[in-house]
């Protein structure tokens, strides 16, 4: 079986995408293919096929657990292993503006016109698709997916003008420019951690995927539902058209399965998801310094503010040419709050597993593994630093839409834990005592203690 695999911005296919008997799969580039119509640094242009190995890396993580995947493994009885076999189902909503559709059928996507190539959503129909996913976590049994997401949360793509709400037509094959994120029902607070910890990290000057905090009253049920609105960064905007911008995580990135999107899974060197990988990416980048300077800001705020989840899926390179650069910040949690997850760091900083083990030394060898052939701090990572603790906590814990007294505690204190290990003389505001994990086994200062988590 073979799958014609497609960039939006152009009118032909780039390359071929082979299903073998055994399930094994083969890339190979359209002839002539020019250097914007790469869809991957793990995959260069070249004219000899891509094998099985490379081609499932990177293929394989366009495909995301959720009801449409049961439902046409159900279907059409494949197995989750058979890659090529559910994208000839699935392929043409694949993340970003690449596309995988059965040969000669045509590219699964186009760019859109607004207002004509999309439908709005009634208030009612909106919050009936609201409830379903706060309550049980999917959408209305009678509602299309128009653009399905990866991610745990339960979400929605779709297009917001003027407080108004619509999703592409049926079969219009236009993209969505913004993502409504619900919080589900056993954790009500989620997004609003998430708008919080965003705004934060915009006060503080880093580039995040602009968030919106919104409340959703429910009559039927009496439920406040929190949700988030984001801004896709993977969209252009040109009048009334609208286009999609090609990307890949940094899993897709460095070839890796998504079952190696943190470092400790990994058995082998030189397949592994780590700060060393993502020198690799930066020096192929369009900007090589200025990719590595953002990604150590970023990757000292989710430090800072307790976001250990940061794995190989949760960063994004764009392509606005032949190299990438790094997307905003987005996706940020704090993992600190919840006690049923582990709070390991998703990579290792100079050998430091938990943050509690990050000290100056190691942080200077994670900047040499990150590629800085002189490694410091510079004056502004370091006022982002201070102004970060000094405005943080308070920020956070103000009376308001996004204040929460236990994110704004929890986070204060995961503060001066960095803060002890770094010996920065951060000005962390003094708050109420939080029982942070230590390593996963007991509060601090506590008795008694948790059991290990995974």
């Amino acid at each position: 079986m073979k799958l014609d695999v497609w960039l939006e911005a152009f009118a032909a296919p780039v390359g071929t995408l082979s299903r073998h008997d055994d399930k094994s799969l083969t890339f190979t580039y359209a002839p002539g293919s020019q250097p914007t119509q790469r869809i991957s640094m793990s995959l260069p242009l070249r004219d000899e096929p891509y094998r099985d190995a490379d081609a499932r890396a990177f293929f394989g993580n366009l495909l995301f657990e959720g009801r449409e995947l049961d439902r046409v493994m159900a279907v059409h009885g494949l197995d989750r292993d058979d890659i090529g076999g559910l994208l000839e189902h699935l392929g043409a909503d694949c993340p970003g503006a690449l596309s995988v559709t059965p040969e000669g059928t045509g590219p699964g996507k186009r760019p859109g016109v607004f207002p004509d190539d999309y439908e709005e959503i009634e208030p009612a129909r909106l919050l009936s698709i609201l409830r379903s996913l706060h309550f049980y976590g999917r959408l209305p049994d009678d509602t299309r997916d128009p653009s399905p997401i990866a991610g745990v949360q339960p979400k929605l793509a779709l297009v917001a003008r003027d407080g108004r709400y619509y999703v592409p037509r049926a079969g219009s094959r236009a993209p969505s420019t913004h993502i409504l994120k619900v919080s589900p029902r056993t954790q009500s607070e989620t997004t609003r951690h998430e708008a919080a910890l965003l705004t934060l990290a915009r006060t503080v000057g880093l580039d995040v995927a602009e968030p919106v905090p919104l409340t959703f009253e429910d009559d039927e049920t009496g439920a406040e539902i929190n949700a988030i609105l984001s801004t896709r960064f993977d969209r252009s905007f040109e009048g009334a058209k609208i286009t999609r911008t090609h990307c890949e995580d940094f899993c897709q990135a460095l070839g890796l399965p998504k079952e190696l999107k943190y470092e400790r899974n990994a058995v082998q060197e030189d397949r592994k998801f780590s700060l060393r990988a993502i020198s690799t990416i930066a020096e192929r980048s369009a900007a090589p310094g200025l990719f590595r300077m953002t990604f150590l800001q970023q990757m000292l705020f989710n430090l800072m503010v307790g976001n250990t989840d940061n794995h190989g899926k949760n960063g994004t390179i764009l392509y606005k040419g032949t190299s990438g650069t790094l997307a905003p910040l987005y996706d940020v949690v704090p993992v600190i709050l919840d006690r049923t997850v582990t709070h390991r760091l998703s990579f290792t900083l100079g050998g430091a597993e938990w943050s509690e083990d990050v000290t100056m030394e190691r942080l200077m060898d994670a900047m040499r593994d990150l590629g800085f052939a002189r490694p410091r701090l510079d004056r502004p990572t370091r006022l982002m630093l201070e102004r970060l603790a000094s405005e943080g906590p308070g920020q956070l814990g103000q009376v308001g839409p996004l204040g929460d007294k236990a994110l704004a505690d929890a986070v204060a204190a995961q503060m001066t834990v960095v803060e002890e290990g770094l010996g920065l003389g951060l000005p962390i505001a003094p708050r109420d005592y939080y029982p942070r994990l230590v390593r996963d086994e007991k509060p601090e200062g506590g008795t008694g203690g948790w059991g290990g988590l995974s």
